[in-house]
């Protein structure tokens, strides 16, 4: 799953990123990420010498001013500054093994045609609390930060675009609001990688490895409270904590991938990969692996795996969830993903034609 955060200067999108970051979502800094690429990139800087002059370079640096007046000339020049810089932006972000980015020109400049992204989530703020953040940041003037405002897309414009909206003007719960975000994006995304097989009892939870939506890993079940379950990350840490209904909790069980005929257990793919790779962990450097080598990959697992609804981020969260499972000792996945007597697949997706016959 690929997740763009945009919004205006003075919006708050840094941060609304740090707050992901304390929850485990690490994201890219597309700003960053150009500023580094214009110093270390041969392609970039060929792009630019041939484009602004070679003065734009002064030894192995970038010379700055002279990239601004170039900038500053005409809209023209700017789109042509970008379209040296951004293809390279978008191939770093694709090999980095990042989901979430950051752009604050994410549609002006084009990189939402140079990236598919399953969401885009903007960051808005009312425009009084804008001006005063700009100003307090930059030691500027009311009239200077309107006139950085202006130059950016409207807001209202960004946020027509935008799937989601995080509400950033210090009186709304940011955390509230990315909780029911990250839980639209989750159930959004059982959908469309791994859909879930209708249980018998949907109260019932009947296995004990676990996803939890918005947090990174998989996770086994512990104990079960009157409101909550008690969970253990599998991994080195062992972290112990409650998750509650609203956090929506998957089991592993539930789960099965679209194919071209009958969906697959997930239990079954991830024992196809463990067939594949005799045990071990994942032979694939997934996290920078390009899409043709996932589907390759893939194909040899689950050949006829349903190419236009399983996206390549699934492909690389399925491989994740294998390599966590691996390293924590579970590898026989039919045993230890199989449901509990009478809630057997087999008998679920019965339930799930007779519910249709009768609907």
């Amino acid at each position: 799953m690929k997740v763009a955060i945009t919004g205006g200067i003075g919006s708050g999108k840094s941060y609304l990123c740090r707050q992901l970051e304390k929850r485990g979502i690490s994201v890219y800094d597309c700003d960053s990420a150009a500023k580094r690429l214009m110093r270390s990139s041969a392609a970039i800087r060929r792009g630019l010498t041939a484009l602004v002059g070679s003065d734009v370079y002064a030894g192995e640096e970038l010379n700055k001013p002279v990239l601004a007046r170039f900038l500053l000339a005409s809209e023209s020049n700017k789109q042509a500054v970008n379209d040296v810089v951004h293809p390279a932006v978008a191939k770093d972000f694709l090999l980095s093994g990042y989901e979430w980015l950051e752009s604050a020109i994410l549609f002006e400049s084009a990189f939402s045609e140079r990236v598919h992204f399953d969401h885009v989530v903007c960051v808005t703020a009312p425009l009084e609390v804008r001006i005063s953040r700009i100003m307090q940041r930059d030691g500027i003037s009311r009239q200077q930060a309107l006139e950085w405002i202006h130059r950016q897309m409207p807001q209202e414009e960004t946020r027509r675009r935008s799937d989601y909206e995080i509400v950033n003007d210090g009186e709304r719960s940011i955390n509230e609001q990315i909780d029911h975000m990250l839980a639209s994006m989750a159930a959004e995304q059982n959908n469309n990688f791994s859909k879930p097989i209708k249980a018998k009892q949907q109260n019932k939870m009947v296995q004990t490895i676990l996803s939890i939506a918005g947090k990174p890993g998989l996770y086994k079940l512990v104990s079960r409270g009157k409101s909550n379950l008690i969970v253990e990350a599998l991994d080195e840490t062992h972290k112990r904590m409650p998750a509650f209904a609203t956090d929506r909790v998957t089991s592993l069980a539930d789960i099965a991938m679209y194919t071209d005929a009958e969906d697959v257990p997930l239990m079954t793919v991830l024992a196809s990969i463990r067939d594949k790779e005799e045990g071990k962990e994942c032979s694939l450097k997934f996290k920078k692996a390009s899409g043709k080598e996932l589907r390759e990959y893939f194909a040899q697992v689950l050949p006829d795996f349903d190419r236009d609804r399983v996206h390549d981020s699934d492909i690389k969260k399925l491989l994740s969830w294998y390599n966590i499972l691996v390293k924590a000792g579970i590898t026989d996945f039919e045993e230890e993903m199989a449901p509990t007597e009478g809630d057997n697949i087999d008998d679920r997706k019965a339930d799930e034609k007779d519910a249709d016959s009768e609907s």
